[in-house]
């Protein structure tokens, strides 16, 4: 009966994370395993969770009943192909993407460039900084098929007015949230720590210590560093990193519910509609003489399988309230779609509508990829594969902003390390290279990793365990 039942589980776990997440990496399993704050996960992955045990325990009786009644040579074959199709179902949900250098060596440490061992200067007059990372959002929902509705109307408008810099390709290891935010922050791709075992949180404490990422960089030039996002800070770890690095002010779930904001019982936490508004209202507190502020933010309303209602933006809306939203997939993330992009290029506007005399940074990207989007028949074919959304803007004192050309560079997230620091108006040396990427802004060009050896060449060895990213991340000698 054991065995029948995990043989079983193996396959209705992988069908659940298949089906709601896609085509998974050891790598995002692992993390999540061993930062632990799955118990802060959206609330109705736990009644999907329970509807896939209750197939489980259905298909294992319905098993033990055949099993029950066939002679014992006839058991084993049947044991057999159920064993066989654990197997398939694993292998088609769980991707190893590793390709190791021929010669065994670290092909991180041959090409990263610590900021941590950098001299900084910052500039003379330090601007203010909002980055905005929004769950999962595709580049090619600014591509409507034609007849289609825009999906983004108002952040396709703010990215025809601001400046794209090619195509940003999602590395396996920047394939779930915390790993977008992290390899964009720190410049490389995100590795588990360690190993699975009961000390798993005793590496969980240490991992995020070391390292150093664009919010360490900032905090010691100068800046105020917050993050607001409406999950919860302890989810994947994502509250730790951002306390060990340089982020004073942090806002998650559980911050809004104890400062009184209602946070809904369901979901991933506060909706972007309430989550923008909260940001902004803290942005607007005191501040000392000549103080820089930078505002990290991130979206919950497109989160996978399907997006959320958010009452924000649900004014005018026929659906009944009670509607099941699983029922409505395609629907709700249209919905969805609509409101972030709503509240986003609103919370835009008004940070760069401030004229009060300091200059302005935006960076609005997507974390990742979601592994299979919903609405493919409302957009067009994406040539070359799909992208991640990106903008950056820049304004001077007077709220004027500044000029800068469209590229058509391939990079990826460890490219906007650089690329934000140079744009803020960082220095340092050597100029224009850190962690694993370059500075789309320098005049020279250098190509990045993947231009110079190709995407799936770069994503195959960063794939594979690092000796640096260990050393680095566990603060070992």
């Amino acid at each position: 009966m054991t065995l029948v039942f995990a043989l079983w589980a193996v396959v209705g776990t992988s069908w659940f994370m298949r089906h709601y997440f896609g085509l998974v990496t050891p790598d995002q399993v692992l993390f999540h395993l061993q930062h632990g704050g799955l118990g802060e996960a959206d609330s109705r992955l736990y009644a999907r969770a329970a509807r896939c045990l209750a197939g489980v325990l259905g298909l294992t009786a319905l098993s033990l009943f055949l099993l029950g009644r066939l002679r014992r040579v006839h058991r084993l074959p049947l044991l057999g192909a159920l064993g066989v199709g654990a197997v398939l179902s694993v292998h088609a949900t769980v991707a190893d993407p590793c390709r190791p250098e021929a010669d065994g060596g670290d092909y991180l440490a041959r090409h990263y460039v610590d900021p941590g061992n950098v001299g900084w200067q910052a500039p003379a007059v330090r601007p203010d900084v909002l980055v905005v990372f929004v769950e999962s959002l595709d580049e090619a929902y600014t591509h409507p098929r034609a007849g289609r509705a825009p999906l983004l109307p108002q952040l396709t408008r703010l990215q025809d007015d601001a400046q794209t810099l090619g195509r940003l390709h999602n590395l396996s290891g920047a394939s779930w949230t915390l790993g977008g935010l992290f390899s964009a922050l720190c410049g490389v791709p995100l590795q588990p720590v360690g190993v699975i075992s009961r000390h798993a949180y005793d590496y969980a404490a240490h991992f995020y210590a070391g390292g150093h990422c664009l919010t360490d960089v900032l905090a010691g030039q100068g800046w105020q560093v917050s993050f607001y996002g409406g999950a919860s800070l302890k989810f994947a770890g994502k509250g730790r990193f951002l306390q060990e690095h340089g982020v004073t002010r942090r806002f998650g779930a559980e911050q809004w519910r104890a400062a009184g904001v209602p946070v809904p019982a369901r979901g991933w936490g506060l909706l972007d509609g309430g989550l923008a508004e909260q940001a902004w209202a803290d942005m607007q507190r005191p501040r000392a003489p000549g103080e820089a502020r930078a505002s990290l933010l991130l979206t919950v309303d497109t989160h996978g399988p399907a997006g959320a209602r958010d009452p924000a933006c649900d004014a005018g809306s026929v659906r009944p309230a009670d509607e099941d939203e699983d029922d409505v997939p395609v629907e709700l993330m249209r919905g969805s779609l609509r409101c972030t992009d709503r509240v986003v290029a609103s919370l835009v506007q008004r940070f760069v509508a401030q004229r009060d005399g300091r200059p302005k940074v935006v960076w609005i990207m997507g974390d990742h990829l979601s592994p299979a989007p919903l609405l493919d028949a409302d957009l067009q074919p994406a040539a070359g594969g799909r992208t991640v959304f990106h903008a950056l803007a820049r304004y001077d004192a007077d709220g004027r902003r500044l000029p800068g050309d469209d590229q058509r560079r391939e990079f990826t997230h460890v490219d906007v390390l650089p690329t934000l620091a140079e744009a803020i108006g960082l220095r340092w040396a050597p100029q224009h290279r850190l962690g694993l990427g370059v500075s789309l802004l320098a005049e020279d060009r250098s190509p990045t990793l993947i231009e110079r050896e190709g995407l799936a060449h770069v994503d195959g060895r960063l794939s594979c365990r690092s000796p640096l990213f260990q050393r680095l991340w566990l603060n070992e000698t």
